[in-house]
């Protein structure tokens, strides 16, 4: 009777075609072999690994070049520069002015125990005229002097304040506060050398 199974009469399979290579068999618990070219790998499936989220400050670079911020622009010192410029020919003319009111009357004044005085209305009228321009120098030296300080201070003030010129508004701080201390230490000396003996 013939195998209805079969492809033969007599029942036998059919013999394998060329170059056929029969699947290895293993034994129970042994690993298998990684599939060879050409194989078909059955799909690996297991339990998925789970672990702890990682956290941690995130990693930046060096930052981009040429995106920074914008540098200030330089201020201008123009500010403490005209402080400066107006406080020391000021004090200079100030010194001389003081230097020049004071020789001229202190042969006019008079010795006292307190130091000494001087009052223009005691001075005949001759000696008066000679020194009248010697009284307008010294309104001029009081009022203009007095102006001028002022305004150099207060630039230099601002100037400082602003950093527009803060080391030449210094400069004409300290000048301008220094002027007319010194203006009037030397008006007071030369007074006191030029006086007439007692």
């Amino acid at each position: 009777m013939t195998d209805p199974n079969s492809t033969t009469p007599n029942g036998a399979f059919p013999p394998p075609a060329p170059g056929y290579q029969p699947a290895p068999t293993y034994a129970p618990g042994t690993p298998a072999a990684p599939p060879q070219y050409g194989e078909y790998a059955p799909p690996q499936y297991g339990a998925p690994q789970y672990g702890a989220p990682q956290y941690g400050a995130p990693q930046y670079g060096p930052a981009p070049t040429g995106w920074g911020a914008p540098e200030p622009a330089p201020r201008s010192r123009a500010l403490g520069l005209t402080s400066m410029l107006i406080a020391i020919p000021l004090f200079v003319l100030s010194v001389i002015a003081s230097a020049v009111v004071g020789v001229s009357i202190g042969p006019f004044a008079t010795r006292s125990a307190s130091g000494f005085s001087y009052n223009s209305s005691d001075l005949p009228a001759d000696q008066a005229a000679a020194i009248a321009p010697i009284g307008i120098l010294m309104g001029a030296q009081i009022l203009i002097g007095t102006a001028l300080g002022i305004l150099a201070l207060v630039l230099g003030i601002v100037a400082v304040a602003t950093k527009r010129g803060r080391p030449l508004g210094i400069v004409g701080i300290i000048v301008s506060v220094a002027a007319p201390i010194v203006s009037f230490a030397v008006y007071v000396g030369c007074v006191v050398a030029t006086l007439p003996p007692a």
